[in-house]
């Protein structure tokens, strides 16, 4: 499973490798895992020894998932997109992605690379048994982490590495299928409403599954659960993407706003918080720094400070900025990588505008509306 981030990783995860550039952590909930697989072989087996063949068989599938997750970073890496961490969850592994190739057959090669890489294992993992003649031993669902030899050990891992490549195969968001669904469409249509069709055909399936679990099992319906808010997910954030690549940091900014000095009383702020609908307020200091004062800063402020502190003496976060010429989508990464809800906009290093989170979300709400009038009789499903 791919995921476009911008940070380096993922909080509460910790780094257990670097391969090939790119750093290898394990989020904090896998050992909840862990102690969920051992407890449960613990209580069939009553066995030390099938407590700790079951975990290293866990430990041995997801050295197939991050296996997988290497196939699609190193794949995208020879199309100049970079991987900054690969992440282990519960559900799976997470390559943090800097983005997904633009081209229509890239993204096909990229999203193809990982289910490959477990095709393979599940190849290497058959030839072994062949060479041996060993005959497939039977599995059920109580004693499916019960080994009573190699074999069964490999049979239960090349029985995983296929279920894992069909299931990433789905054409379902966020499933690598459906990025090659998205994939196979843009060479037909825009990239953004590609996703908007393969997002709404992931949807269509989870709808299906869903009704089917009804009669068969709650986890495809917790699947068709799963499937349902990735697509939206996926589809908002394409919207958002395609919103941005139309507009400059000039046309999405705030040009009207009060800029306050660090001399400036905290009631000034407040005064202006009632008169005006500012939010948030650039504040100059005397070594011609810019920081910002939110409503929650003033609020703190006047409980432990009063009304009458300057400016100057509060701690207040730093004011990032970007320049009038950078594109949207880089404003969009900085702030959801530094988790800013205001960033400044600056022409010849000064301050001509201000950048709210609700503008951008705004500029989306627009352009969405926007597509709806215009694809109207020409989208259908």
């Amino acid at each position: 499973m791919t995921e476009r981030r911008t940070d380096a990783g993922m909080k509460w995860s910790l780094r257990i490798a670097r391969v090939a550039g790119i750093d290898i952590a394990v989020h904090a909930t896998f050992a909840l895992l862990l102690g969920w697989i051992a407890l449960s072989v613990w209580r069939s087996s009553q066995s030390i020894d099938a407590v700790l063949q079951g975990l290293v068989f866990v430990l041995a599938l997801f050295g197939c998932v991050v296996l997988h997750e290497l196939g699609h970073a190193l794949t995208a890496r020879r199309f100049g997109v970079r991987t900054r961490s690969i992440t282990l969850l519960p559900i799976g592994g997470v390559a943090a992605m800097e983005r997904m190739p633009d081209q229509p057959r890239q993204e096909i090669l990229v999203a193809l690379a990982g289910p490959m890489v477990n095709v393979l294992i599940a190849l290497a993992l058959g030839a072994w048994i062949h060479l041996h003649n060993i005959a497939p031993p039977e599995i059920d669902a109580d004693t499916v982490l019960l080994f009573s030899s190699p074999a069964d050990f490999v049979y239960s891992l090349l029985s995983i590495n296929v279920m894992l490549a069909v299931f990433n195969l789905l054409p379902v968001f966020p499933m690598d299928g459906g990025r090659v669904l998205r994939a196979a469409l843009a060479t037909r249509m825009e990239h953004h409403l590609a996703t908007l069709r393969a997002a709404r055909i992931g949807r269509s399936m989870a709808v299906v599954l869903f009704f089917l679990g009804l009669f068969y099992s709650p986890v495809m319906m917790l699947i068709a659960v799963f499937i349902w808010f990735a697509a939206g997910a996926e589809s908002g954030a394409e919207q958002l993407r395609h919103a941005l690549r139309r507009v400059s940091p000039r046309q999405a900014m705030v040009s009207r706003f009060d800029l306050l000095d660090a001399q400036d009383c905290l009631q000034r702020a407040l005064d202006l918080t009632l008169e005006t609908d500012q939010k948030h307020f650039p504040v100059r200091f005397a070594d011609n720094s810019l920081r910002t004062l939110s409503q929650r800063d003033m609020l703190s402020a006047l409980r432990d400070a009063g009304e009458g502190v300057r400016l100057g003496a509060l701690s207040l976060p730093v004011l990032e900025t970007c320049d009038v010429r950078e594109s949207m989508e880089q404003v969009l990464e900085r702030i959801q990588q530094e988790n800013h809800t205001i960033i400044g906009v600056t022409e010849q290093q000064r301050l001509v505008g201000l950048i709210h989170l609700e503008n951008i979300l705004e500029l989306m709400r627009i352009d969405e509306a926007r597509d709806a009038h215009r694809s109207q009789g020409t989208i259908k499903f």
